[in-house]
């Protein structure tokens, strides 16, 4: 059998995480894990409402409590701590540990894990020290779509707006971004298209107007200009795909498939392009397109660790398309330091069982298992990102 514990993990994908001195309830522990409407649907927004815990009804609660990320989680902190697999009795010894010091367990965490690196998607100016959250090296994404939103107030025609917002990415990425992170499939209500700089010059007056066809045919014309830049300057296009339980994507908007007019346009075949948080219903899709460009890659954070009990069946889905060497690990973390430890926990199981399939079956020999699981854990986002 397998046993990959001591290979490292690069997490490519996190969000800001809490390690301060406090305690919380189980609760609090959980409903970090909801992506939906909260507890007081639909007066309520998605998402973020949901971590109001003191909305929660009891019923709400009980159904956080009993997802499947959450049991595995508890269980997993259990056999870590030595007691029950009871979400009491977790979190209780979670909070003698880090009242005496949150930054320190977090970094056990982390240190436990083998996280040699995150990359973390959030608004804070680079270097700010609102982020030594992390106990590792942190790669940061400059967030494209609030600078393309004050852009659009601030400047006075598009040609202006095109060429403040190059050189706004060219100062973020010589201050030490790695990339660039973009909603375009959540912004656009319609798939995208090729928008040339013309016709977005003249959207411009009702964009800012607030017009939403004019504004995303402005957001296109940029988005474009950042594909042509990815492949001047060597950097990466994140792209948001896949449904991490918004209500409002829960159809087709976020199918790596929309991309596909933007992904046949010759000026952009050496584009460097990252399609985020493979997941329901389109992990299958993102894996595909991987397969059919050559300038694709895709992470599978939010299916790791959200999916953690179907992680083996998701990983032989992609790999049996996606090129191994095109496939990275994220998270999608926020709030809890154990988010990206869970993750490299279930990473590391679920490749060791896929992996000895393989072997058993005769598809793969044990060379190329480990190097299957190398890949994926960490090599490829150092191969990426050039690190």
């Amino acid at each position: 059998m397998f046993d990959f514990t001591n290979i490292p993990f690069f997490d490519n994908h996190t969000h800001r995480i809490n390690v301060q001195n406090r305690e919380i309830t189980p609760l609090e522990l959980a409903i970090a894990f909801v992506h939906g409407w909260g507890p007081l649907y639909p007066a309520d927004k998605p998402l973020g409402a949901s971590a109001e815990v003191e909305n929660c009804t009891p019923e709400y609660a009980y159904h956080v409590m009993n997802m499947g990320v959450v049991k595995v989680l508890i269980n997993r902190l259990a056999m870590k701590y030595g007691c029950a697999a009871d979400a009491e009795a977790v979190v209780a010894e979670r909070n003698r540990r880090t009242m005496a010091d949150g930054y320190s367990y977090a970094k056990s965490l982390y240190e436990e894990a083998k996280i040699i690196g995150e990359v973390v998607d959030d608004g804070a100016p680079f270097g700010s020290p609102e982020l030594a959250c992390f106990p590792t090296k942190i790669y940061r994404l400059f967030q494209m779509d609030p600078f393309v939103r004050s852009l659009l107030k601030s400047t006075s025609t598009f040609e202006e707006m095109k060429a403040a917002f190059d050189a706004g990415v060219r100062e973020r990425l010589a201050e030490g971004f790695i990339g660039i992170k973009s909603h375009v499939l959540e912004l656009c209500t319609r798939p995208p298209r090729i928008v040339e700089d013309s016709e977005a010059a003249d959207c411009f007056e009702a964009a800012q107007a607030g017009d939403q066809a004019a504004f995303e045919t402005v957001y296109l014309a940029l988005f474009e200009h950042v594909l042509t830049l990815t492949q001047e300057l060597d950097f990466t296009v994140h792209i948001h795909t896949g449904c991490t339980g918004n209500p409002n994507d829960l159809k087709t908007r976020t199918d790596p498939y929309a991309m596909e007019p933007v992904l046949r346009d010759h000026r952009y075949y050496a584009a460097h392009i990252v399609f985020l948080h493979g997941n329901p219903p389109d992990f299958g899709h993102d894996a595909w397109v991987c397969h059919a460009y050559p300038n694709v890659w895709m992470d599978l954070g939010w299916s790791l660790p959200w999916l953690s009990m179907n992680m083996e069946s998701i990983l032989e889905e992609v790999l049996s398309m996606a090129p191994h060497s095109k496939i990275m690990l994220g998270t999608g973390q926020h709030d809890h330091a154990e988010m990206s430890w869970l993750a490299a926990s279930v990473a590391r199981s679920a490749l060791a069982n896929v992996m000895e399939r393989q072997v058993q079956r005769g598809l793969l020999s044990r060379e190329q298992a480990v190097e299957t699981a190398e890949q994926l854990l960490y090599k490829n986002a150092l191969r990426l990102y050039r690190i």
